[in-house]
């Protein structure tokens, strides 16, 4: 009995969704970069056989979360793979997929995650991975762990690069910022190393939160940077910045709520979300009487956008 017990006791195991295609040679950057931006998770390259031709081929290796194995992101890299396939009809994109256990993906994609250059000066650096810093490089060390954001998703980037912008501009001084749905911290860590006085740093998720606080503590921020599980709803008090890189259904859901906690001539971020999601969320906020600061779309596919506000 106390055997069966235990057994019960034990939480069921995550299941990632590994995805793979073998590719020409010439396509692999592509694809792989597809995958990242898709999935918000690194991707790891392999030299193949080649084909009986002499084509050089490389296997492209993704990952899926379980809750996004539920989501429509499969049918858009099959989508994707099609198009591939009538630009070049003599290969197959054949897409490949398997069950891998969480513990099994945490090691598998850290092949990928290398220190990338976002904007002018913010360098996001893997923690397993040496780095010598230029002069002028504000470095953020970031561990995902479980959670969303590592600065190579369009989302994280396009609000990254806005948040340089601000403070370079200097929109704002010594601002007090809210992170909605921090994920690993990143964005908060950011806004930190760039000049905000005080930042708060909320994610339902009690796993991604501790993630968000061992990075924090990894880029000594812990006096500047409070991480918690605090739903929105339930805070109160003003902010000059607000960066929220969430779904399109929660930003319409929070709206009113981000426009109340955000002050006067200050600005909030939203990013998460496709271009033609974006129209319904700008007439929503613009509604709300807030400004549109700027508006940008990812660089390479054209999907992911990000809007930004000022409270005027």
């Amino acid at each position: 009995m106390c055997l069966l017990f235990e057994i019960m006791k034990e939480p069921k195991q995550r299941i990632w969704l590994e995805i793979s295609v073998v590719v020409p040679a010439e396509l692999s950057d592509a694809v792989a970069n597809f995958f990242v931006e898709t999935t918000g998770h690194g991707v790891k390259c392999e030299d193949v056989e080649p084909h009986p031709e002499g084509t050089l081929l490389v296997k492209v290796t993704g990952y899926l979360a379980p809750e996004q194995a539920e989501t429509g992101l499969i049918k858009k890299i099959y989508a994707y793979l099609a198009s591939l396939e009538e630009l070049y009809p003599e290969h197959e994109f054949k897409l490949e997929h398997q069950p891998l256990p969480e513990e099994e993906w945490e090691t598998a994609w850290q092949v990928y995650f290398k220190p990338i250059k976002v904007g002018k000066r913010l360098v996001i650096k893997p923690s397993w991975e040496a780095y010598v810093p230029e002069p002028e490089d504000i470095v953020i060390e970031i561990d995902p762990g479980r959670a969303f954001g590592t600065g190579h998703h369009p989302s994280t980037y396009l609000i990254l690069e806005t948040l340089e912008e601000i403070f370079e501009k200097e929109l704002l001084k010594d601002p007090t910022m809210l992170d909605v749905g921090t994920g690993t911290g990143i964005l908060a860590i950011a806004a930190a190393k760039l000049g905000a006085r005080e930042v708060i740093a909320i994610d339902i998720d009690p796993e991604a939160a501790e993630v968000a606080r061992e990075n924090v503590l990894r880029n000594h921020l812990h006096d500047k940077v409070f991480v918690s599980t605090t739903p929105v709803w339930e805070i109160f008090s003003g902010f000059d910045l607000i960066c929220a890189n969430i779904s399109a259904y929660e930003l319409e859901l929070m709206a009113e709520k981000l426009t109340e906690l955000l002050n006067s001539k200050g600005f909030i971020l939203l990013s998460g979300f496709l271009k033609e999601e974006a129209p319904k969320l700008k007439e929503k906020y613009l509604s709300l009487g807030l400004k549109l600061y700027a508006e940008k779309i990812d660089r390479e596919f054209k999907e992911w956008t990000m809007l930004a506000f000022q409270k005027t």
